[in-house]
């Protein structure tokens, strides 16, 4: 059974599933690269193709996610084209005449649509709006039927949350008693789920569309002058910089607004919107303290939710998925919990994992006495091509500034403990956003000045946002406090930090309140990365390393050779290990 998962909402992605087993995974943004690439993948679905040996006509099934998917989004390609001043304009022109003033606005006169290979938006101009989205579900089927050559029966449409928690539950390595809980903006008429997995299989139990956090998040961070749908992670990053007191006055703005009453929400005051009426409200109101109480607030309502959902159906081991699962400080009070006995948030846990979602859900229905089992890791994508290595250097003119040589561990090793920061490429990169070592920047992380040197010469990034460490599974209790022995393969839960971290760690945890999101690295799911640590332990004492994504700040993690030499000569990294070779600067 071969079923071919796609997401061609925000975050596009395609998933290949054979059988019960996920051959291969990867976002369309690595290939085209646009930030937040959307619409049909192509080039995605060309390489889980290409990679797993299977031709089109073999593929048994097509699931795409998402019913209801908006249609003027995909028709100016919203996320990877806005720029903040789009947003603003958007707003302004757009949303407060509609929902303020009760004014309708012809959104593609602001917007123009863009032209498309795959769908006929026609419709569009022909048709009223309200019926755009029920349309564009049979435009998107009738272009897989033709990109496959499948029939009807054969496209399957998987709601929105339903994928969200599938991914999460499946990637898990948990199959009995599990409490499955998706947050996110908006999907298919909802913003939550709850959901129960038990021997392989998910029961929905509760949706909600009341759940306004997730957008709430997005708007506060336009609001802040930060672009949504890509830089909430900035004001989680900067939330704990905030005093207590300048805290104060926003999170009295948040709070009375809304309260979770049992599974769901509800409004002590309701707000007309997320932009204009928090402006308002929130003017005079310091930028680090409005960021400050938004996570605070965050916290403490998905605190609240997530212990109601134990009290109400008695289980205590967690999986949580959706975009706001990406919140690693909320992933931390959740761990905290008394009544979480575990807790497990896998790698992508935005709109980029609904495709792997699908395919996995969709599998299970078909055949469910195949039992999916995770691969507890995200190595799912591309490999990097050396063959032709040196011609491009040549090509490009590299070699009077590089050397080219082969290399092996124990020399990277050598260079990081000399706190060369060095940019690896080896391996299956991963999926989603998070570099777990085969597509990352590494350094040494006891020096600070790696930590300032990363920001402003290569990433060029925000002075405040934190790196992460690469952590060995072996050394993980000297680093991270972790009563519960809670699996972090995937950087994206946060834990407080030992002693010894904020020495050997110091440039790989946050400045302001000292946690750290690990990747805890295991042999048997990297045994390269494990063992390039390891040297680098033997060399200095230390048992992690300082781990960002390889790519320039506003571009997508690098996806072929090309990509990363692109990222070497637009910054200062000082070497770029490429499988077995290293291509070092002659300085």
């Amino acid at each position: 059974m071969i079923v071919l998962g796609l997401n061609e909402g925000h975050m596009g992605s395609a998933a290949l599933v054979k059988d019960g087993k996920l051959l291969a995974a990867a976002c369309e943004e690595r290939f085209t690269r646009k930030k937040n690439e959307m619409g049909f993948p192509k080039e995605s679905i060309k390489f889980c193709l290409d990679y797993g040996k299977i031709k089109k006509e073999d593929i048994d099934y097509v699931a795409t996610v998402t019913n209801d998917l908006p249609a003027f989004n995909e028709a100016t390609k919203r996320y990877p084209n806005f720029t903040l001043d789009d947003y603003l304009k958007e707003n302004r022109e757009y949303w407060k005449p509609l929902l303020l003033d009760n004014e309708e606005i012809d959104y593609f006169s602001l917007f123009p649509k863009i032209k498309n290979d795959f769908y006929d938006f026609s419709f569009l101009d022909e048709e009223d709006k309200s019926k755009w989205n029920e349309l564009f579900k049979i435009e998107r089927q009738k272009n897989i039927q033709r990109q496959f050559g499948l029939s009807k029966e054969k496209v399957i449409f998987i709601d929105h949350h339903t994928s969200h928690a599938s991914y999460g539950y499946y990637m898990s390595p948990f199959r009995n008693d599990v409490l499955i809980l998706t947050a996110d903006a908006f999907g298919d008429g909802c913003n939550c789920s709850i959901s129960l997995g038990d021997q392989n299989n998910i029961e929905t139990k509760f949706k909600s569309p009341n759940h306004n956090l997730a957008r709430l998040y997005k708007y506060i961070t336009l609001l802040l002058g930060m672009k949504p749908n890509e830089h909430e992670y900035k004001v989680m990053g900067l939330a704990p910089y905030a005093s207590d007191y300048i805290i104060e006055k926003p999170y009295e703005i948040f709070s009375s607004t809304q309260y979770v009453d049992g599974l769901d929400f509800k409004y002590n005051i309701k707000p007309t919107d997320n932009y204009f009426w928090f402006k308002e409200k929130l003017e005079g109101c310091r930028f680090d303290g409005i960021a400050g109480a938004l996570q605070k607030y965050a916290e403490e309502i998905m605190k609240k939710w997530v212990e109601n959902a134990i009290s109400h159906f008695g289980k205590h081991t967690i999986v949580f998925s959706g975009g706001l699962a990406m919140n690693i400080k909320i992933n931390k009070i959740i761990s905290e919990i008394s009544g979480v006995d575990n807790l497990f948030i896998a790698g992508g846990g935005g709109d980029e994992s609904l495709s792997i979602g699908a395919a996995i859900f969709h599998s299970n229905q078909i055949n469910p006495k195949i039992s999916f089992q995770s691969p507890l890791h995200d190595y799912h994508g591309p490999e990097i091509d050396d063959q032709s290595l040196d011609k491009i250097m040549e090509k490009k003119g590299l070699s009077s500034e590089f050397n080219l040589k082969h290399t092996n561990n124990l020399e990277i090793a050598e260079l990081l403990s000399q706190n060369y920061v060095i940019g690896r490429c080896k391996g299956r990169s991963e999926f989603g956003p998070r570099s777990l070592g085969n597509r990352s920047i590494l350094a040494n992380p006891s020096k600070v000045d790696n930590l300032k040197k990363i920001n402003e010469k290569i990433k060029f990034r925000d002075f405040w946002m934190p790196f992460t460490p690469s952590i060995l599974i072996e050394q993980s209790e000297k680093y991270v406090i972790n009563p519960k022995n809670i699996l972090s393969p995937y950087m994206t839960i946060g834990f407080d930090s030992t002693e010894k971290a904020k020495m050997d760690l110091v440039a790989a945890i946050h400045p302001a309140d000292q946690t750290l999101r690990p990747q805890f690295v295991e042999k048997s799911t990297n045994p390269e990365y494990h063992d390039l640590i390891s040297k680098f332990e033997a060399l200095t004492g230390i048992g992690g390393l300082l781990n960002t994504s390889l790519n320039l700040h506003g571009e997508p993690i690098v996806g072929n050779v090309d990509d990363a030499i692109h990222t070497l000569l637009n910054s200062d990294l000082d070497a770029l290990v490429i499988n077995d070779y290293l291509i070092s600067r002659k300085r």
